[in-house]
């Protein structure tokens, strides 16, 4: 086993796990038949009562490119604390993976793909060795998108570290080879970085260390508590503020072409993010955001970097309205297509969203039925392999002189 360096802060927060509200096993959950459930981010206590208990947990699957995160911690047992973790596919049989002891605080699962899709999967615990009991244990568990972005070398440091997406791939193939990952940091954020040192399984030497840093490149924190080839988890309570932050990944031995990881990152124990703005809105506003029958609605929608990491890749921008009550009069930039309460921009940002870069679209509606609905933009982020929404009510009341005009004159009128 090799050292551990923590700061201040990192112990504190690893000291304190468990100390908030957590759920209990619920016995008997000896087998998959009766596994207790239990939900991303919820801590669960329990125990393993005799020698040989075993106690299962039920997690809900998503898809394959999602996965989890799963960390026993067994230092507050009276008796035994060597905990044994496993994750198990949806036949409850299927050894997914195994640790015993990878944590500084016990036993660590993860990133971990969801293999079988939406079917259930399976958390199992047991004292390492089934020769003794462990008094009190806590689970925690934690779900984020596992499928990888990979390292863009050099990024020996946090100026020219890659940006971070939920998850990063590299390989430490020289001796010395340092990878860093930039990601926004915010104020009194609680991180989690969690690394896996053989994601292929095929035995490597490498001894991993997993460090935080700050945008001077000031050490916070690190770890190095499993041996070759193993896991090593981070996590570091209330960061000192708003900013751009570090996590790196260097061998303190062995390097190669087989010296491949992947590291996650949560932040309080959700998906992390980089600090973004999205649409829409409405960009004629009236009282309520309610108009007459003849009359237009214009919105704009936008995707904002707000933060101090760039966004790489694609970013995608689409509007789904109510045809019932509205129809296309123009948008701009042309969109790529539309179709009757449809309206997508892909392909048209392929390069990114620089930090304080805007990405937007403009499109204009006219309303011809009477309708309480609303407008919702789509914003899929093609690096973070993931998509999010919003939308802005509106109300079509009432009628207007302008719906007996020509569509070509009242577009005038309009302009």
């Amino acid at each position: 086993m090799n050292s551990t360096a923590l700061t201040g802060r990192c112990l504190a927060v690893l000291f304190l796990v468990g100390q908030g509200l957590a759920a209990t096993e619920m016995e008997p959950n000896d087998d998959a038949g009766t596994a207790s459930p239990i939900a991303p981010g919820e801590f669960v206590a329990g125990s393993i009562a005799t020698p040989g208990d075993t106690d299962y947990f039920l997690v809900n699957g998503i898809n394959p490119t999602w996965g989890f995160i799963a960390l026993l911690d067994t230092s507050s047992s009276s008796s035994s604390t060597a905990g044994r973790l496993a994750a198990l596919a949806s036949d409850a049989v299927t050894m997914l993976t195994e640790d015993a002891g990878s944590w500084i605080r016990g036993s660590g699962i993860g990133p971990q793909s969801f293999v079988d899709g939406r079917a259930n999967h399976y958390l199992r615990v047991a004292e390492d060795g089934d020769d003794a009991a462990i008094s009190d244990y806590q689970l925690r568990y934690f779900t984020t998108v596992v499928a990888p972005q990979p390292e863009v070398e050099p990024n020996a440091d946090i100026a020219s570290a890659t940006p971070s997406a939920f998850t990063m791939s590299g390989t430490l193939s020289a001796p010395g080879d340092i990878d860093c990952y930039a990601f926004d940091g915010r104020d009194g954020r609680t991180m989690l970085f969690a690394l896996n040192g053989d994601p292929e399984g095929d035995g490597s030497a490498v001894d991993y260390a997993l460090e935080l840093v700050d945008s001077t490149g000031t050490l916070l924190a690190s770890v190095d508590h499993s041996g070759p080839g193993g896991s090593e988890y981070l996590e570091f309570a209330s960061l000192p503020g708003d900013g751009v932050y570090g996590y790196c990944v260097r061998a303190t031995s062995g390097a190669g072409p087989t010296a491949t990881y992947a590291v996650s990152i949560l932040s309080n124990g959700g998906l992390y993010y980089v600090d973004w703005r999205q649409g829409p809105v409405l960009t004629d506003p009236v009282p309520g955001n309610s108009v007459a029958v003849g009359e237009w609605l214009t919105f704009r929608l936008e995707a904002a970097n707000e933060g101090g990491v760039a966004i790489p890749g694609a970013i995608q921008l689409s509007a789904r309205y109510p045809a019932t009550c509205l129809s296309l009069v123009a948008t701009e930039p042309p969109a790529t297509s539309s179709s009757a309460g449809e309206v997508d921009w892909y392909g048209q940002k392929t390069d990114g969203l620089a930090p304080g870069e805007i990405f937007g679209v403009t499109l204009k509606l006219r309303a011809y039925a009477e309708c309480q609905g609303e407008l919702r933009q789509s914003t899929v982020f093609e690096y973070f392999l993931t998509g999010t929404g919003n939308s802005v009510a509106f109300e079509v009341s009432g009628f207007s002189a302008r719906l007996l005009l020509p569509p070509i004159l009242d577009l005038i009128l309009d302009e």
